[in-house]
């Protein structure tokens, strides 16, 4: 992966120049950043604009999302006692949360990026036609992925698609029906554009299959039931990702089921430095619930792949601690690389599954579930099920797949009505408002449009 990285430092002072700002609804041409003519003056700069956007992603957004919403839903608990991450770990925040405002700012990082390579794209002389297509789409494709996670995480946000200075500044927020309509027509252009192959080496460039597979997902938490399973039906019968990898092998890089990953350098993923303690003896900082633990099935293999359990002793006395281990490399490995997951087959199964069974089909809902099932190596469920044990099922397995990955289980809850059942036993300090994160603050104080969550 040398080239990706050789690209990617052409574009670094751009991303840090804008990473510096503020308010990442405004971003005013710095004298540190790359002229757009110089960027777009052909597709070796331009594809470097885009390789910045995928790493802002895979780094600076992913660092806000994975391990904060674990614990601010009821995946994982934080050991320590300091910090904002105290915040996450009360579902409690502030406006002021600086974790929270670097992740609203990486997040219209991504879309700054997206915006401002097609409007380069645009007005460029110096890049093919059919290049310029691409990396257009693929641009559509990760403003589409950042705005997903806007508009699930603070609801109403205001929805960027120019770099227009002014403009930006003042923009209000605007309904998550709105978003969610974008977000599907830049992944049917990209999916209209991209195709089945990836560009360069591995899966870390969305490709048709990728907008497809946030596709999907959109039309599920839409509740558009026939069209979720239909975009899942179009990956999920392409075979080009089946069958499925051992669980000890999903997180490697260019793994078979993988869709979508975001490159990490050197092949490791942050996840593994800090939820794998430096030794067997330390206490872990994240560690995993006591209810996740009992979500899995004694036989699940699953479980003793992805979750690691110590004893630790301190003062003479012994604890027992589970931490997260699905990314395994702490360093550096180029043998075993790890890149972070972004979009795999796995969860198209489900999402297919729980569009069948809201349309009533149990037996073929069941028949996706059991490949999950038994990739985990248990038995497969009966397929006389009812549709709410089907559901329940459904609810169960998702948790079980995807912890630790993205948020999934908050947006779970959440949209599907359960989450305040599921936290106000587990939390004293749950309030039904935190289903949203709070607007940071600095951004209502720049932008008087702007309007606070409610009890924020």
């Amino acid at each position: 992966m040398k080239f990706y990285s050789n690209k990617l430092i052409v574009f670094f002072g751009c991303c840090f120049a804008w990473m510096s700002c503020n308010k990442l609804v405004e971003i005013p041409q710095s004298k540190n950043q790359i002229e757009n003519t110089d960027v777009f003056r052909d597709s070796t700069l331009a594809t470097s604009a885009l390789l910045g956007a995928y790493f802002t992603m895979g780094t600076t957004v992913y660092g806000g999302i994975h391990k904060n919403l674990n614990i601010y839903a009821d995946e994982y608990n934080y050991t320590a006692s300091t910090g904002p991450i105290v915040e996450f770990n009360k579902s409690q925040l502030g406006s002021g949360n600086s974790t929270n405002s670097s992740l609203w700012n990486g997040l219209y990082l991504v879309i700054y990026q997206c915006n401002s390579l097609m409007e380069g794209l645009e007005h460029s002389t110096g890049v093919k036609i059919p290049v310029k297509e691409k990396l257009i789409a693929e641009a559509k494709f990760l403003r589409a992925y950042a705005n997903f996670y806007l508009v699930n995480l603070y609801e109403h946000v205001p929805l960027i698609l120019t770099t227009e200075v002014n403009g930006n500044a003042r923009a209000a927020q605007v309904p998550e029906s709105q978003v969610y309509e974008q977000i599907e027509k830049d992944l049917l252009d990209a999916s209209a554009i991209l195709k089945n192959q990836y560009a360069g080496t591995g899966k870390v460039r969305a490709n048709k299959q990728a907008a497809d597979a946030l596709l999907a997902r959109a039309f599920l938490f839409e509740r558009k039931w026939t069209q979720a399973v239909a975009k899942a039906s179009e990956i999920i019968n392409s075979n080009q990702y089946t069958p499925l990898p051992k669980p000890e092998d999903v997180f490697l890089a260019n793994s078979k089921e993988t869709i979508l990953q975001f490159w990490a350098v050197n092949g490791f993923v942050s996840d593994a430095t800090q939820f794998i303690p430096v030794s067997a003896t330390v206490q872990p900082t994240y560690t995993i619930s006591t209810a996740l633990a009992a979500s899995f099935e004694n036989t699940d293999s699953r479980k003793s792949k992805w979750i690691t359990s110590n004893n630790v002793t301190v003062g003479g006395i012994t604890t027992p601690y589970s931490y997260p281990s699905k990314y395994k490399n702490r360093t550096a490995n180029t043998t075993k690389a790890e890149y972070v997951m972004a979009l795999r087959l796995s969860e198209q199964l489900l999402i297919r599954a729980e569009a069948f069974a809201q349309l009533k089909d149990v037996p073929a809902a069941i028949a996706d579930l059991n490949i999950i099932r038994m990739r985990g190596g248990l038995l497969p469920l009966s397929n006389t099920l009812s549709e709410q044990e089907c559901l329940d099922a459904i609810t169960k397995e998702r948790r079980i797949e995807f912890f630790g990955e993205w948020g999934h289980r908050f947006f779970d809850l959440k949209r599907t009505g359960q989450l305040d059942a599921v936290m106000e036993p587990l939390k004293t300090t749950w309030k039904t408002s935190a289903k949203v994160l709070p607007i940071p603050n600095s951004e209502i104080a720049y932008n008087s449009n702007l309007k606070q969550n409610e009890d924020y």
